[in-house]
């Protein structure tokens, strides 16, 4: 009798399971920021005693501000590991009060917009020229040219700015459904960054320059303009910024974009995003605003002191990096 067993009678290999939609979420980097959401939702539903959709998108109007600063400094941080943009904060206040200036005339607001877009990208060309050429580390360069950029903020301060108002203002301010217009254009400039950064070649080269500057380099890639398309795009973001808050909020003060330092690197974090660098998210960043925004107004309902807000808010920050690290152990 023949021992050996043909070919024909093996049996064939089972076929690879296809990987389930579920399981495809829940490895997504963002999916622990999405649940955290949704418990702080229902968190001041139950604090309230309603659960309503109305606090929900109020609180995602904010969360869009935040979004966008959190997109700016994402960029940033992709390029290289312990990049940050330090002068964020000055280019929105610089941005706002440029955009109530109306210096080509109040009732041009294209052109003012197109002016403090302008000033945006110029501040960000500032912190690449420093970086490039002078060689200046980021966190320094962009510290350095903060500081310039508020100085310019002090000495043009005093002069005659107004509400923007118009078709603008009443655009932002407009709600349908809930949404308002604000929310709607934080969620159109999102949109268009996170197809930048996903389907050109400055978003691939960008990923690349981020995880192996050296590599990138050797592949081709011309470091000095991506640093400078890079941190011109987080200028122009901060600019645009400070053009709707200028507009949304119907004014302008000197830290007008103070809170958005600290508070554009923890919804980086929250939002799932390594900050080692080469790595990007716009919805997780988004998302990870949301969280914040949700969680300082479950914290104001439920009248906790400024100080217990402050570290809740810390903890929430460091208990995500802790998280997000060891997410990142077990998948190597």
């Amino acid at each position: 009798m023949n021992q050996t067993t043909s070919i024909i009678d093996r049996p064939a290999p089972l076929p690879e399971a296809p990987v389930g939609l579920w399981r495809r979420l829940l490895r997504q980097s963002w999916i622990g920021a999405l649940a955290a959401a949704l418990f702080l939702w229902l968190l001041a539903g139950v604090v309230t005693g309603s659960l309503s959709l109305s606090f929900l998108l109020a609180n995602a109007t904010i969360a869009g501000f935040l979004a966008l600063a959190g997109t700016a400094q994402m960029v940033v941080i992709a390029s290289k590991p312990g990049n940050f943009d330090l002068s964020l904060p000055y280019v929105i206040t610089f941005g706002a009060y440029i955009m109530s200036a109306g210096l080509l005339g109040q009732g041009n607001i294209a052109g003012s917009l197109a002016l403090t877009v302008l000033a945006g990208g110029l501040a960000g060309a500032l912190n690449a020229l420093l970086i490039v050429r002078l060689r200046i580390p980021a966190i320094v360069a962009t510290l350095a040219s903060g500081y310039i950029i508020y100085s310019l903020i002090v000495a043009i301060q005093g002069g005659g700015f107004t509400r923007v108002g118009g078709l603008f203002e009443a655009a932002l301010r407009l709600r349908i459904a809930g949404v308002s217009g604000a929310l709607a254009a934080t969620i159109a400039t999102l949109a268009l960054v996170a197809i930048l950064l996903s389907r050109t070649v400055f978003g691939l080269q960008l990923h690349a320059m981020g995880q192996n500057g050296e590599a990138a380099r050797l592949a081709g890639v011309r470091r000095g303009w991506l640093t400078l398309g890079t941190f011109v795009l987080s200028g122009v973001l901060a600019a645009w910024l400070g053009a709707l808050l200028a507009t949304y909020q119907g004014g302008v003060s000197a830290d007008l974009g103070r809170s958005y330092l600290l508070g554009s690197v923890a919804a980086v974090v929250v939002g799932g995003t390594r900050i080692t660098g080469g790595i990007t998210s716009v919805l997780g960043t988004a998302i990870g605003a949301l969280v914040l925004t949700l969680a300082q107004s479950d914290l104001i309902l439920l009248q906790l002191s400024i100080g217990a807000q402050y570290v809740i808010q810390g903890l929430i920050v460091l208990g995500t990096v802790c998280l997000v690290a060891a997410r990142s152990s077990n998948r190597g």
